[in-house]
């Protein structure tokens, strides 16, 4: 028996260091939110309707900052004018984009309320920005668009008295702001091209409170179409950059999310997690094209991919973003919510297809690429 005194053997022993709470995953994040805000929308829409909005900002500040995190928010008008809106904003972020449309495809049915995953378009002729000690009317900015029929999108030239005077960052933050405001997160992020700051096209400018039903005329005479992001498919080739890096085969895809394949393919594989803190991942899976009968790669991956689709869907776990054909392999890209469940969702999936060895999950992220799953027959 160990004879020193137990004061004693307390004193010299090491205390054990706590283990690190588990990071919550998106999913799990995001239902902490909405059964918090269940509890609290008739106050919060009550006090909004006493004219307090204010009342509620270090409250929902706190709530938001408990439940999720790298978004903002901001409260407004229902949907059609009627009721209250809270919305969840990736502040333009293409990557946090999908997690904010994820958070509303969650929120429950509460009323009065709608809730939005990025800005709308506003009333530009009720607002004044102040930056810096300077005031900015949005009626005194002045564009001059020019279509790009190639791209689908408005090139704009913009012209503010104040711009000579301001640094560039500050020029930058007013106007987006204000485009935001006038067309809305998603508008801008669709419609606004190329931007130049000057004013060698002012004789044909106009002021931006006349935007948004520019664009509108112009985008109908066009037939062009606005789809959020994450609804519309890029299809793209490559040449083999690097058969040495990650997804280095590929020659061909397609893609909801094209920035994110685009910006794994310029880091070579060594690319910074775009979701950092967020507990969510953009994960492929890569298995032999070999195992691919010729003629039918697509159409066969294809049916990989609405099955991945289906069950993470199902699940409210995740998300096909895309895929693509190397010479070696054939890779299908996914958007996970919920870790280590979602990760069992997609194993399930792939060895029901009764996919070959050297099938492997990786993640996109730099800092989990040591995380790879390989997935054997069944």
């Amino acid at each position: 028996m160990f004879g020193c005194p137990p004061a004693v053997f307390s004193f010299l022993r090491k205390k054990p260091t706590p283990p690190s709470p588990p990071e919550r995953t998106f999913k799990e994040r995001v239902e902490s939110f909405w059964t918090w805000y269940a509890g609290v929308a008739e106050r919060f829409y009550q006090t909004i309707e006493a004219g307090r909005c204010a009342d509620l900002k270090d409250e929902i500040i706190a709530g938001i900052d408990t439940h999720l995190t790298h978004f903002s928010w901001v409260f407004g008008p229902g949907e059609g004018g009627q009721g209250h809106s809270l919305t969840l904003t990736a502040e333009g972020d293409p990557h946090r984009q999908f997690l904010t449309q994820y958070w509303v495809a969650c929120a429950p049915q509460l009323a009065g309320w709608t809730f939005y995953p990025a800005r709308q378009p506003g009333t530009l002729t009720r607002i004044v920005l102040e930056r810096g000690g300077v005031r900015f009317d949005p009626l005194e900015f002045w564009l001059t668009p020019n279509p790009d029929e190639q791209e689908e999108k408005f090139d704009i030239d913009v012209w503010h008295p104040l711009f000579e005077t301001m640094p560039e960052k500050d020029r930058w933050i007013v106007l987006f702001l204000f485009l935001d405001e006038s067309l809305g997160e998603y508008g801008t992020q669709r419609w606004i091209g190329e931007i130049k700051l000057g004013k060698d096209r002012l004789a044909q400018s106009f002021p931006l409170g006349e935007l948004h039903d520019y664009i509108e005329r112009e985008t109908a005479a066009r037939h062009w179409k606005f789809l959020p992001p994450g609804e519309t498919t890029t299809g793209f080739s490559t040449r083999e950059t690097d058969p040495d890096t990650p997804r280095g085969d590929i020659f061909v895809g397609s893609s909801m999310h094209f920035r994110l394949v685009r910006e794994f393919i310029q880091a070579k594989g060594n690319l910074p997690d775009p979701l950092a803190g967020t507990g969510a991942d953009f994960i492929y899976v890569s298995f032999p094209a070999s195992h691919l009968p010729r003629g039918e790669e697509v159409a066969l991956r294809g049916t990989i991919e609405d099955a991945l689709d289906e069950r993470l869907r199902t699940a409210r776990s995740g998300r096909l973003i895309g895929g693509a054909m190397g010479r070696q392999n054939a890779y299908i890209d996914l958007l996970v919510f919920d870790g280590a469940r979602s990760l069992t969702l997609v194993a399930d999936v792939l060895r029901a297809h009764h996919l070959p060895a050297g099938t492997t999950i990786h993640h996109f992220a730099r800092e989990r690429a040591d995380r790879t799953l390989r997935i054997g027959p069944p």
